[in-house]
């Protein structure tokens, strides 16, 4: 029915509306499809009109998301902003959702009145179409005058591969999932065995709780455990039995349990001498050598497995002395404080205590279970990744397209970015095989393929920095961990490769440890971590710590102070031209500043001051050093990821998906994953896969000129494609030619 530029059709049954060819009618002639969280469209779109719809997309079809252009336009402060909250700010209007209350009441939407149905959707003044159609008007004016648009564009065929990919979903065979999380639970019993063995000998009446932190602190780091148990009163009190009072024949009193008789055979029972009960035998309460008990508290003293003395004076510091960052404000029962026992501690822990080794390795087990298995509480509540698989095998995960301040996208539902990797321990042995579960739906024919960017973030972040040296080392194909290596032993750097690779050299053994320790100050430092963060993360003492940082910066002068030389001026400058805000922290209010690093694509990464303490100078508001060097590489190479996978849509529409034999279904911060029914489809896509990805920072500066300024249109960006029967098991592939 047309009232002025809308147009709206009311159904009265499903089969009336299957029947109708609406949604070609409405999209044709139109480019762009409009909706406020565009996923859920996509994804009802996708399963009621699926030809429609990709028919359209092939013929140049683009959509615009209102929910994510408002958290882009926010600074991505805003995350999920809904059409009510966002419409007002431009000219729409605010308004009591009746028909969602409907919903959330259980009412059908074929019992919802039509007038007040169309009321909520079409109303010219405050219906859904007129806020949506005020709202992305609004919108792409200030992206076009904030230099947003572009970028906006390409993120949105982002969000359509996000949902095609989370449409299709992740396949899982349960059979293989039952007996992986059958041996892990088996691992776990090996595990606990072990820890139990290390504990000290507990009384009977006390329950160790490994969930329980006071229990955990005092275990680790020692103190005493105060805990319910059974007591003595005080004097003592002994349990009461009924007796029968019997006279022996020298007149001695003897109470006896009304079950049992003395042995003389001419002793007699006292009875009521009147009263109802005369003649029947009287009963006494008479103390037993029972004693009574009552649930009272009891202690128990923990030597601890951990010696602060023995660790690295910047560890042990941690937990020692007047800001002892794992020194928390509970204390046990003798006072001794109820340290922190966090995931990161105990693998931290692990580094330098024996004892800690197991119990990390137990912790990280159980979370490994009860994140992504199936395991069922007392009551019958499900948990686990695996509660989310359907009958078919299939998993429809979300993509999070507006839930982090850097604009990487998250998952949930389960989280499928998460998975862990199946990295081998110091032994040689895998530490987690999950991704062993997910194989292709296509059956023993097909192969799941994974293209992912090689070290996106340093490549990133050497081409935005413009770092000489670095963008130098990746082009000829430097092992930078060996460079490194190099640069701290002053020794030359393919004696040291050579010494690292070579297993017959007889300093291999030395030089292949020296390596792996480069790595997680590597990538610590480049997060923005201090000489003590680094030490803390690493196990290395700060001053190794420092002696690294300052390599670093001897090596990559450009990329390694681009945070502190580039982006905090910038912060800072932007920040002081904004009113400051104010927090309510202990007791007290504090004013702090937001600042912003607006990137050549117009995306603005926020940052905002956090109370912290300074040495000599008390609590102050101040950046934070992470988040500075850390938002804008991760947000920017984000970037690059949605604009590879935008492209990578295309490509599977424009090529009909392989005749539907190559699925999109994930994409994983610097990767992205599909799923082919047969091995030469699989090969073939990965390939184009892997060449729209490596061309993709290219192709964005030819649509973005500033992005040449950071070097885009000239910095390789490597990838590799790899396909397997499951996501655990692939092999790398190459061109042929």
């Amino acid at each position: 029915f047309p009232s002025h530029d809308r147009h709206y059709r009311y159904f009265n049954s499903k089969e009336e509306s299957d029947s109708s060819d609406w949604l070609s009618e409405a999209l044709e002639g139109n480019k762009v499809l409009v909706a406020h969280n565009a996923t859920f469209e996509l994804h009802w779109l996708l399963h009621r009109y699926p030809n429609t719809l990709i028919k359209w997309l092939k013929e140049g079809g683009v959509v615009f998301c209102t929910q994510y252009a408002e958290y882009l336009l926010s600074g991505q402060l805003t995350m999920y902003p809904k059409l009510d909250e966002t419409a007002p700010n431009y000219g729409g209007t605010h308004k009591v959702d009746e028909v969602k209350l409907l919903w959330e009441a259980g009412v059908e939407t074929s019992d919802i009145d039509r007038d007040t149905l169309l009321d909520y959707l079409a109303s010219p003044e405050h219906g859904d179409i007129a806020n949506t159609r005020k709202t992305v008007i609004g919108q792409i004016k200030l992206l076009k005058e904030r230099g947003m648009l572009q970028m906006f564009w390409m993120r949105m065929d982002a969000l359509l591969f996000n949902a095609f990919a989370t449409f299709n979903g992740l396949y899982v065979n349960m059979d293989v999932a039952k007996q992986q999380q059958k041996e892990s639970e088996a691992e776990m019993v090996r595990l606990q065995a072990i820890v139990k063995s290390q504990m000290p000998k507990l009384p009977e009446d006390f329950e160790f709780s490994f969930t329980s932190g006071y229990h955990l602190s005092a275990l680790l780091y020692g103190g005493t455990v105060q805990y319910k148990a059974k007591v003595s009163y005080d004097p003592p009190k002994f349990e009461q039995v009924e007796c029968y009072e019997w006279t022996l024949s020298d007149s001695t009193k003897l109470y006896l349990p009304t079950t049992t008789a003395p042995d003389e055979y001419n002793a007699s029972r006292t009875v009521y001498k009147a009263g109802k009960n005369k003649g029947q035998p009287k009963v006494f309460k008479m103390d037993s050598s029972v004693e009574k008990l009552k649930f009272g508290d009891k202690q128990f003293k923990f030597d601890g497995l951990v010696n602060f003395k023995k660790l690295p004076k910047n560890i042990s510091s941690l937990f020692t002395g007047n800001n002892a960052e794992y020194a928390g404000k509970n204390t046990l029962v003798d006072g001794t404080p109820v340290y922190s026992t966090k995931d990161e501690v105990l693998e931290m822990l692990a580094r330098f205590s024996d004892a800690c080794k197991p119990i990390s390795e137990l912790r990280a087990l159980q979370k490994d279970i009860g994140t992504y298995y199936l395991v069922t509480d007392d009551a019958g509540n499900e948990s686990g990744m695996l509660k989310f698989v359907e009958p078919s095998g299939i998993i429809h995960h979300q993509l999070n397209n507006c839930a982090t301040i850097t604009t990487r996208l998250s998952s949930s539902s389960p989280n499928l970015q998460n998975l862990p990797r199946a990295d081998e321990d110091d032994e040689g042995k895998v530490k987690s095989k999950v991704k062993r579960m997910f194989e292709s739906r296509f059956g023993s024919d097909g192969y799941i393929t994974e293209v992912d960017y090689s070290a996106l973030e340093v490549v990133g972040g050497a081409s935005i920095s413009g770092d000489t040296n670095l963008l130098h080392q990746l082009a000829i194909g430097t092992d930078m961990h060996c460079y490194r290596l190099a640069g701290k032993l002053k020794e030359d750097y393919d004696e040291v490769k050579r010494k690292c690779k070579d297993e017959t050299h007889p300093q291999h053994a030395t030089y292949k440890v020296w390596r792996i320790q480069i790595k997680p100050k590597s990538f610590a430092k480049q997060y923005g971590a201090s000489a003590e963060g680094i030490a803390y993360q690493t196990g290395c003492t700060v001053e190794e710590a420092q002696e690294f940082i300052d390599i670093e910066n001897k090596l990559f002068p450009q990329f390694s102070t681009f945070s502190q030389r580039v982006v905090r001026p910038e912060v800072e400058r932007v920040g002081k031209t904004l009113p400051m805000e104010r927090e309510f922290v202990d007791g007290n209010w504090g004013m702090f500043r937001r600042g912003y690093f607006t990137s050549k694509g117009g995306t603005r990464y926020s940052y905002r001051q956090v109370r912290k303490w300074v040495r000599g100078a008390g609590y102050v508001y101040d950046y934070k050093d992470t988040q500075l060097a850390n938002y804008w590489c991760q947000g920017e190479c984000a970037f690059i990821v949605q604009a590879a996978t935008g492209r990578v849509i295309r490509h599977l529409l424009a090529n009909d998906f392989y005749d539907h034999k190559c699925l999109p279904i994930n994409t994983v911060h610097d990767a992205i994953y599909t799923d082919s029914a047969n091995k030469e489809v699989a090969e073939e896509s990965a390939l184009a896969i892997k060449h729209i990805m490596e061309t993709t920072p290219a192709w964005i500066a030819e649509r973005i000129p500033a992005y040449k300024d950071w070097n885009y249109h000239t910095t390789p960006f490597p990838a590799e494609a790899e396909i397997g029967h499951d996501m655990m098991s692939k092999h790398s592939v190459k061109a042929t030619s």
